[in-house]
């Protein structure tokens, strides 16, 4: 599995042709969200349509890679979000949970009862 530790992670919104390579999908970076996929530091996520494939990529020490996952069966989460914005930022826990096949925007804690410390 991939290690996200240590990274911020940029969910692209829109729906992402998933024949792009690195060039398209750094020029996506580039153009549409106006940010630098040369960033060490930064992993961007694109969905297709279907929500069934995604390509994280990200800059390492000496070039670029893509981490590409396609679901034999169902679809991945999809995470709340204002739909007027087309990028966000996330946290690892819950891009984690998406790539899980979890539908993150029915997501709950919940609280054991009798473990409420009072300090």
């Amino acid at each position: 599995m991939l290690s996200l530790t240590g990274y911020r992670l940029v969910l692209w919104n829109g729906a992402t042709d998933m024949r792009l390579s690195f060039n398209g999908l750094s020029g996506l970076v580039v153009n549409e969200m106006k940010e630098d996929p040369f960033q060490y530091g930064t992993l961007y996520a694109f969905f297709n349509q279907r929500r069934t494939q995604v390509k994280i990529l990200g800059w390492d020490i000496d070039g670029l890679g893509i981490f590409y996952k396609r679901l034999s069966r169902g679809t991945f989460g999809t995470p709340v979000y204002n739909s007027e914005t087309r990028m966000m930022v996330l946290d690892k826990k819950d891009l984690l949970l998406i790539l899980e096949g979890v539908e993150v925007r029915f997501r709950k804690r919940y609280e054991r009862s009798g473990l409420h410390c009072k300090i």
